[in-house]
C-alpha cells in the first residue's frame, strides 16, 4: 500500500467529534444493521463492510472520514479500501465501539494486507494476487475445523472458490510469462504474498487471534477482514494493470470477493436473528 493506515483511539475520536461540526467530517459505521440498531455513535452513517465498495458515492471524499466497527478489525479493512479508492484523509477507530463504551475488546486491531507499493508490474501484481488467494484459502481451510458445522461448510465452499481464483490468476500470469510452466513455480514466485504487511504470516495471525476466533462471531468477522483486504487489493491493482487481460481478471476477482463478503454478511445477520 502507498499510505500507512492511520488509527485514532476512541478518546481521540471523541475529542475530534466534540471540536468539529457534523458537516466537517464523515463518520461511518461498517458493522451490520442489527449491530447499528443496538448502539451506534450519534450521526454515524451505516454502510456495512460488504456494501462499502458499491456505496463509495455516499461518502464525501473531500472531508476527513472516520470508520469504526465492533473491535477495530473490519473498520481497518474498510479504511484501507477507502484509501485505495482515493480517500486521502481516513482514520480507523482502534478498539471499535466496544472501546467507546469502555468495554474490553478482543480482536485484531488491524490485519495488514499483502504489501503493495503501487509500483509493481502487471506480472508482479498477479503474483501478489496469487499470494492473497493462498492466504485466504489457507485461512478458510485451517479455521473450518474449529467453527460450527454450518460455518465450516461455508468456509470450505469459499476455500474451493479461492482455489478456482488461483487457477485463473495462474493462466493470466502464463500469458505474460510463457516460461512459467507449473502452479508450483507460480507458488514460489508468490511466496512473499504469504506474509502479511509487517512480516506477519497467516499462522502467526491465527495464533495471535486464537481467543478471538472462539467468540461467536469472531471467525466470521476475521473472514470478512480477509475478503475486504482482497477486494481492496484487486480494486487498486485493476486500475494499475497495464495488460487489459490482467485488469479484466482483477476486476472479476474483485466482484467475486464482493460476493463472498455479502455471503459472510448474510451469515452474521442470520446468527443475530437466531442466536
Amino acid at each position: 500500500m502507498t499510505d500507512e493506515l492511520v488509527n485514532m483511539t476512541s478518546q481521540e475520536v471523541k475529542r475530534y467529534l466534540d471540536e468539529n461540526s457534523v458537516d466537517q467530517y464523515n463518520l461511518v459505521d461498517v458493522r451490520q444493521g442489527w449491530e447499528y440498531e443496538e448502539y451506534h455513535l450519534p450521526g454515524a452513517a451505516l454502510i456495512p463492510l460488504p456494501e462499502l465498495a458499491d456505496r463509495l458515492n455516499e461518502i464525501r471524499s473531500d472531508r476527513p472520514t472516520i470508520v469504526y466497527c465492533a473491535a477495530g478489525g473490519r473498520s481497518a479493512a474498510a479504511a484501507n479500501l477507502l484509501k485505495g479508492q482515493g480517500f486521502t484523509d481516513v482514520y480507523n477507530m482502534l478498539g471499535g465501539i466496544k472501546s467507546w463504551k469502555n468495554e474490553y475488546a478482543i480482536g485484531p486491531q488491524s490485519l495488514g494486507m499483502i504489501y503493495f507499493s503501487g509500483n509493481e508490474t502487471a506480472l508482479e501484481i498477479l503474483y501478489l494476487a496469487y499470494g492473497m488467494e493462498i492466504s485466504i484459502a489457507s485461512f478458510y481451510t485451517k479455521t473450518a475445523s474449529s467453527v460450527t458445522p454450518e460455518l465450516a461448510e461455508t468456509f470450505k465452499s469459499l476455500a474451493r472458490f479461492e482455489e478456482g481464483h488461483k487457477a485463473k490468476i495462474f493462466g493470466a500470469a502464463r500469458q505474460l510469462d510463457p516460461s512459467l510452466k507449473t502452479r508450483e513455480a507460480m507458488e514460489v514466485k508468490a511466496a512473499a504474498g504469504k506474509v502479511l504487511e509487517g512480516g506477519i504470516t497467516l499462522e502467526e495471525f491465527l495464533e495471535r487471534t486464537r481467543n478471538y476466533l472462539d467468540f461467536p462471531n469472531g471467525a466470521l468477522e476475521a473472514a470478512m477482514i480477509f475478503e475486504a483486504q482482497a477486494l481492496d487489493l484487486y480494486m487498486r491493482c485493476s486500475k494499475k494493470a497495464a495488460n487489459s487481460s490482467s485488469a479484466e481478471i482483477l476486476r472479476w476477482l474483485a466482484q467475486e470477493e464482493k460476493g463472498h463478503l455479502k455471503i459472510l454478511g448474510s451469515m452474521l445477520e442470520r446468527k443475530a436473528a437466531n442466536p
